[in-house]
């Protein structure tokens, strides 16, 4: 059977989930408290006095974020020592849980820093008012090279005939870088 990375994104596919191992205090009816209670400080390796711990809390997790197949190998044996346990989904967004990283440390609100990837940035660069006067002047250029695109296409089709799909595209590319430059100059003024 082969597995692919969309069949592990089903909702219904227990292969990516975690599960918590989850204890109530429940045993099984053929089994008297005081043997369970024997069973699971062997099982466990663990003080008697931890175990009596475990019956009167409500609810105890016996272990967290395993996989469906670890959950089900303890509840196996928890049955059988003769405590009833439940094997609970836990409900998570993998694409949430891989975009969200680590936080970094808040910077101080004296220091006029932000982090940025994990790396102090200054609040104010200089080089950024520069960066955008350029772009600015991309206007008349834009204009130019749309006009000088059309132009081309124009001269192509009248030459040659009937115009292929390259002449079109290329023509509504020049149309766009028109429109675009003269957006530019526009918003400058």
């Amino acid at each position: 059977m082969q597995l692919y990375i969309f069949d592990l994104l089903l909702e219904g596919n227990p292969i990516m989930k975690q599960f918590n191992v989850v204890f109530g205090g429940a045993v099984s009816d053929d089994r008297n408290v005081e043997d369970v209670k024997k069973n699971l400080a062997a099982l466990f390796k663990a003080d008697p006095n931890k175990i009596d711990k475990l019956f009167e809390a409500p609810q105890v997790v016996l272990k967290r974020n395993v996989d469906y197949e670890q959950a089900m190998k303890y509840q196996s044996a928890l049955r059988r020592a003769g405590a009833v346990c439940d094997v609970q989904e836990i409900i998570q967004d993998i694409g949430q849980q891989a975009a969200t990283p680590s936080t970094p440390p808040p910077i101080p609100q004296q220091s006029r820093a932000h982090m940025v990837g994990g790396r102090k940035q200054s609040v104010h660069k200089p080089g950024l008012q520069k960066q955008t006067s350029k772009k600015s002047n991309r206007g008349p250029f834009l204009i130019i090279l749309g006009v000088l695109m059309i132009l081309i296409r124009v001269v192509r089709i009248i030459l040659f005939g009937h115009p292929g799909f390259m002449d079109l595209f290329m023509g509504g590319l020049g149309v766009c870088w028109l429109i675009t430059g003269i957006r530019m100059v526009v918003k400058k003024s």
